[in-house]
């Protein structure tokens, strides 16, 4: 009988430890997973917004308007913080999809966006503008730098 609880207690043990290492196996495959569904949230998101910023545009005339953002992000860091910086530029920069692209001013793009001072995750991050292109397709390019807390 004592030799059963032995054998039953080792298969129980054995089972939570071949768990353990199961989940940390799979921890890598989980955060990609996650990842993937954040962008494709925001590309979807992004999407919806052009589409409604588009159709209104063009119901109203046609005229050169801007249809889409690209935001370009150099961070040296977590792939998912540079997911939240882009999500946070899209944010900064989204109601200039369906403008009309004389009412765009690129100077307050840049003005918006150098050395803004983000804080994701508790990290205080500060961007630096690298370069501004507008045409239809308005593409930002910006380095992000964790700032070191003095």
């Amino acid at each position: 009988m004592k030799k059963r609880y032995n054998v039953l207690a080792i298969f129980i043990i054995g089972f939570i430890l071949g768990l353990a290492v199961m989940n940390l196996a799979q921890m890598h495959t989980l955060d990609r997973l996650y990842r993937i569904q954040n962008q494709l949230n925001n590309q979807l998101l992004d999407r919806e917004i052009k589409l409604e910023r588009l159709n209104e545009s063009l119901n109203k005339e046609k005229a050169s308007i801007i249809k889409d953002l690209v935001i370009e992000v150099e961070f040296d860091g977590n792939s998912l913080v540079k997911d939240e910086i882009e999500k946070t530029i899209h944010f900064y920069m989204a109601d200039l999809v369906g403008r009309e692209l004389w009412s765009i001013d690129g100077e307050m793009i840049y003005k918006i966006l150098e050395d803004r001072i983000l804080d994701i995750e508790g990290r205080n991050i500060k961007l630096r503008v690298k370069y501004i292109i507008l045409s239809e397709k308005i593409s930002i390019a910006v380095k992000a730098q964790i700032m070191e807390s003095l």
